[in-house]
Order: C-alpha cells, then sequence, then structure tokens
C-alpha cells in the first residue's frame, strides 16, 4: 500500500498516481480492447478490485471472452469477486435514469471494499456510448464530481468515449474533465493534455527551476562559508603546533647544564609536547579534521628515538591498518603510545644492548582498535611496572577515551 502509482497496463500511458481520472478517445470497437484487456489484466495480476462497465456495442460477454483470452485465471477471478463485469444499464442506469452523485458514491463505496478487502488498489472504466445528447451536461457535470472525489482515493478511472459519436465541442469537454486523453492517430498512440494539467506542469517546472537555483546558491555560500571555516581551523592548528614548538624548544634550553635527572624529565616532558603538536601539525596540513593514526605515530615515534639517542641500536617498527580518528582521541593516543615508548626507550635496553620496539594498530571486526607497542628488552616485574608515572598517565588516557590498557611484562621477557 506504500506505492504511490498505479500500473496502468497502457504502454502509451505507463504509471499515474492514484486518484488518476483519465479518458481514452476512440474510433473503433478494437481501440477501444486495445486499451481497455491489458489495462484491466494488469489491475488483476496487482492484486486490484476491478470494475468493467459496458455499452450494447460490446457487451459484458465479449469484454469476458476479451479479457479472459489475455488473462487466464478470469473465471476464477469473477468467482472470488475480483472483477466485476456488468452492462450499463445494471450500472449507470440502475433506476431507468442517470443520477451522477448515486454512481460517484458507488465507486467510492467500491475502492472503500477494496481497502477493507486487502486488495492493493481499485481500477474502473465506463463506456459512454449510451448516452443521448440531452445527457451531455449532467454526464460531464458526473466526471467533474469524478475528478474531485477520487483524487485522494487509492483507485483510478478510465472513461471511454466513441469520437463518431462526439463533435468538436464534446472532445473539448471531454479532455477538459479529465487529467488527459489517450487517442490512437495513423496507428500510434497519442496523448492529450488538459489545459489546467498542462498549466500545472509549466507552473511546477518553473518552481522546480526556481527551487534549484536556490538550491544552487545556497550550496555556493555553504561552500564559501565550510572553506573559510577550514582556513580558520588550519590557521588555529598552525599556530598551536608553532605554540608547542616555542614550549619544546624552551624545554630543550632549560634542560642545557641541568642535573640528569632533571634532563631526563624535561626531555619526556618535550617529547609529550612534540606527541600533541605532531597531531596539530597534521590538521594542519590536511583539510579534514581527522589524523591518519600510523603516519602520525611514526613521526612521533622517530622524533623520540633521536632524543633518546638510540639510533643504531634500537630498531623502531611502526606500523598497521589505515585508520583516521578525530583530534580529541588521536591526541590522547598519541600520548599513551609516547609514555609506552619512553619506557621502553629508558629501560628496556640498559648499556649497548640492542633490541626492537614495534608499534601496531590493528582495527578489529568489532569497530574499536589495538594499539600495540612492545619491545624485546630486558623487562619488568609487573609490580615495578605500576609504580612508574608513564603507566599512570597511560591509563588515564585511556579511560579518557573510554578504552583499557592490558600490561604483559616479565622479566627478560620484554614488555608488550
Amino acid at each position: 500500500m506504500a506505492n504511490q502509482e498505479a500500473h496502468t497496463g497502457i504502454a502509451a500511458v505507463g504509471p499515474v498516481p492514484w486518484g488518476a481520472h483519465f479518458c481514452q478517445l476512440y474510433d473503433t470497437v478494437q481501440d477501444m480492447v486495445d486499451v481497455l484487456v491489458p489495462y484491466f489484466r494488469t489491475g488483476l495480476e496487482h492484486n486490484e478490485l476491478c470494475h468493467w462497465v459496458t455499452s450494447e456495442h460490446f457487451s459484458a460477454e465479449d469484454a469476458r471472452t476479451a479479457l479472459g483470452a489475455a488473462y487466464p485465471g478470469l473465471d476464477q477471478a469473477i468467482a472470488r469477486g475480483q472483477i466485476t463485469i456488468l452492462d450499463r444499464r445494471q450500472w449507470y442506469q440502475r433506476n431507468g435514469r442517470f443520477r451522477a452523485e448515486e454512481v460517484v458514491q458507488g465507486w467510492l463505496a467500491h475502492e472503500a471494499e477494496a481497502r477493507s478487502s486487502g486488495y492493493a488498489g481499485y481500477r474502473l472504466t465506463g463506456d459512454t456510448l449510451w448516452l443521448e445528447k440531452h445527457d451531455w451536461h449532467e454526464f460531464i457535470e458526473y466526471e467533474r464530481l469524478v475528478t474531485e472525489a477520487f483524487g485522494s482515493r487509492r483507485m483510478i478511472a478510465l472513461c471511454t468515449y466513441c469520437m463518431g459519436r462526439c463533435g468538436a465541442s464534446e472532445v473539448l469537454d471531454i479532455v477538459g474533465t479529465h487529467a488527459f486523453a489517450v487517442a490512437r492517430r495513423r496507428g500510434e498512440w497519442h496523448l492529450v493534455e488538459s489545459p489546467a494539467i498542462k498549466t500545472a506542469k509549466a507552473e511546477l517546472a518553473e518552481l522546480n527551476a526556481t527551487l534549484a537555483a536556490r538550491v544552487d546558491a545556497a550550496t555556493a555560500e555553504l561552500r564559501e562559508l565550510v572553506a573559510y571555516k577550514d582556513a580558520l581551523l588550519r590557521e588555529v592548528h598552525h599556530r598551536v603546533k608553532n605554540n608547542l614548538q616555542i614550549v619544546s624548544n624552551l624545554l630543550a634550553m632549560k634542560s642545557r647544564g641541568a642535573p640528569e635527572q632533571a634532563r631526563r624529565v624535561l626531555a619526556e616532558t618535550a617529547d609529550r609536547v612534540h606527541a600533541i603538536g605532531a597531531v596539530h601539525e597534521a590538521l594542519y596540513e590536511t583539510h579534514d579534521a581527522r589524523i591518519h593514526l600510523v603516519q602520525r605515530l611514526r613521526t612521533i615515534m622517530e622524533r623520540m628515538l633521536a632524543s633518546y639517542e638510540l639510533q643504531g641500536r634500537v630498531e623502531m617498527d611502526v606500523s598497521g591498518d589505515d585508520l583516521d580518528i578525530p583530534l580529541e582521541g588521536a591526541v590522547a593516543v598519541a600520548l599513551i603510545a609516547t609514555e609506552m615508548a619512553s619506557n621502553a626507550f629508558k629501560h628496556a635496553f640498559p648499556g649497548d644492548r640492542r633490541g626492537r620496539v614495534a608499534v601496531r594498530v590493528a582495527v578489529r571486526p568489532d569497530g574499536w582498535f589495538e594499539l600495540d607497542i612492545a619491545d624485546d628488552g630486558i623487562g619488568w616485574t609487573p609490580e615495578a611496572a605500576r609504580r612508574g608515572s608513564g603507566l599512570a598517565i597511560a591509563l588515564a588516557l585511556a579511560r579518557q577515551v573510554k578504552g583499557r590498557l592490558e600490561l604483559d611484562a616479565r622479566p627478560g621477557a620484554g614488555v608488550r
């Protein structure tokens, strides 16, 4: 019932909105049959309730024969009440006279029956060959009532008019009271739209063009605002990175001539500052507000290795899955990596011991990711490891990003 269009089954027409009221102008009975048979076959195939009201030149029996040849299950459909084929006297003139309001209410009652019975919709047709000249104005008023009444219903109506019985004035009345007319001319089918429909389509096209122009203008303005915002953000990150670089340089200056312990503390602080600066540097270099984690970690680790003067003795390997994360998470993860690597550089390779520190980023199937930092150094006891301030900082940062930190540390077996 969610579908907003009905399939007419008529190739020249295609789908129409529910509530459509259109007509056929025909010269021969065969022209009429060529439209009505596929029209009703499609309705039956789409589980719609159907009503076909015929005229004397093409009787109810003729209609059953023609439709049965195209739809083998017609007898079963008639038996279960899905389609009713009536002579016009059984519908339009049940009491000997045509009454517009009565006929319209009858159609609406059948549409309500279709909905309550679980049908996908309701389609109908009625031929007008029986009309006499003195009935014409009343019947045209009836057509206007049909258009008004059917518009909000899940039903479609196809009225058929014999061109041999209609003059130019009648044709204008017919086209004016229907959404459109379908007619065969020189062997080809054509659609003739009513003036109201043509006007509505023209107004809709104009409205769509105006709306498209407004959307284009608004989109261009948004692009300018986004570009301006990006430029401002890049400038902010650039200034933050420069300020952090100044802080790092000040720490390096303060460490000169300081005692060994103080120099080490200042160097560790400088590494932390550099880790934050590396993240802001990445944001300055890109238009995106996310950080490629492996690339940034590689930059941070290489600088740390140099600051501890371990090149040539300790191998550094940073690798893993492609992963972009937002600024807040990137700063926290960079600092965690800095603290853990700093512990390895300080304690894992005493004297001239050689070794390796590996940093891995792995995205898990559940959407989380793991940052794995391992060394093959002399190892710690878990108790000694937990007494370090670096681990305490890493634990706090892990909680900040709703993660957890696991430690595997044994004497002589490295730390992971």
